[in-house]
């Protein structure tokens, strides 16, 4: 005997292996296979957050399918292959995650890159500066990161000695769901840890030569707070290749995006035409050279990977327009078969 329609909420994937919350229980669930094996994108199978509807058949779950994602925050997979990469669904803060303690762990252009990610998700980003006991200067860098990320809430936070702690709790209340992302080794697990009051993520020290981490955690789960939020600790991002567009590089960099439009021409590139407003703000020493040059370098990405976006698009229509041909011809030649 089967039973249908049971709702229930993703709270921990590992590969292809998924565990959801149902009602006050947690059950290990697997994919319905006939309605998943014709899925040819990534982006359309289950990931930590997603609401899901269920049907249990001879006490074992199945997911049947994904119900219609709220926000949902994504990266580009990893290599040459242009496909979406889900990380987190229904979340309603993206919180980037960086560390204070020299090294790759923060960066403006790191900043730049991941708050444009967040900006793509529908949801809200936030900066979390961690490891604030180990930067007598974590308060400049603060201010370095409220003109990186306008308009952006940024949040100093140190686990040793509590900075920062109890304001990033008050964020997370009444339902309000996290997803932490940034590199291994800015301490996203010992934050995790912190908030739980408990120790439930593995940390590992982090490498002396360059404050790296070694992707302490390898799947993504979700976790509940006591003040009734939830946290989402995902794995650290290797390879930050962004999946965004034009309007989310706007929100990143505002200040250009509205110089823009006083440009002379609309399909201004910002890169030498004549009545530039984003060039003659440059020259005066308004926008630094290093933030010009992002932008510019974040739109070529974006734009290379709208082109890659179209062309699969296209590569998939002419696919089933050849399996549609072939289907066709089957059929035809089994109605000349009959008529024989």
């Amino acid at each position: 005997m089967c039973t249908n329609n049971i709702k229930g909420r993703i709270v921990e994937k590992q590969y292809n292996t998924y565990k959801v919350q149902v009602e006050s229980d947690t059950e290990k669930v697997k994919l319905k296979g006939k309605h998943f094996r014709t899925i040819q994108n990534k982006s359309e199978f289950p990931c930590v957050g997603d609401w899901v509807e269920l049907s249990m058949c001879n006490g074992t779950f199945q997911i049947d399918k994904i119900l219609e994602r709220r926000t949902s925050i994504s990266r580009q997979s990893a290599g040459n292959v242009t496909e979406e990469q889900v990380i987190a669904a229904n979340i309603d803060y993206v919180a980037i995650v960086l560390g204070l303690d020299g090294g790759r762990n923060y960066s403006d252009r790191l900043l730049e890159r991941l708050t444009t990610v967040a900006w793509n998700s529908g949801a809200t980003p936030l900066v979390i500066l961690n490891k604030a006991d180990l930067n007598d200067q974590a308060e400049l860098v603060r201010f370095q990161a409220e003109t990186i990320a306008p308009g952006v809430d940024i949040i100093v936070t140190s686990v040793e000695d509590g900075t920062g702690i109890t304001t990033l709790t008050n964020y997370l209340s009444k339902g309000k769901v996290a997803v932490f992302i940034g590199p291994s080794g800015v301490g996203k697990s010992t934050l995790t840890n912190a908030l739980l009051k408990k120790d439930v993520q593995k940390t590992n020290e982090i490498r002396r030569k360059d404050k790296r981490g070694r992707h302490t955690t390898s799947t993504s789960f979700m976790f509940e707070l006591e003040s009734g939020g939830y946290i989402i600790d995902s794995p650290g991002l290797r390879e930050v290749q962004a999946w965004a567009g034009d309007h989310d590089l706007d929100d990143t960099f505002s200040e250009i995006a509205e110089l823009a439009q006083h440009c002379r021409f609309n399909d201004c590139k910002h890169e030498g035409e004549p009545g530039c407003a984003v060039q003659a703000e440059l020259e005066k020493g308004y926008i630094s050279p290093q933030r010009y040059d992002s932008y510019l370098h974040l739109k070529k990405e974006l734009a290379f990977l709208n082109r890659r976006k179209a062309e699969k698009n296209t590569n998939v229509e002419r696919q089933y327009e050849k399996q549609f041909s072939k289907m066709v011809k089957r059929e035809m030649n089994k109605k000349r078969e009959l008529k024989k």
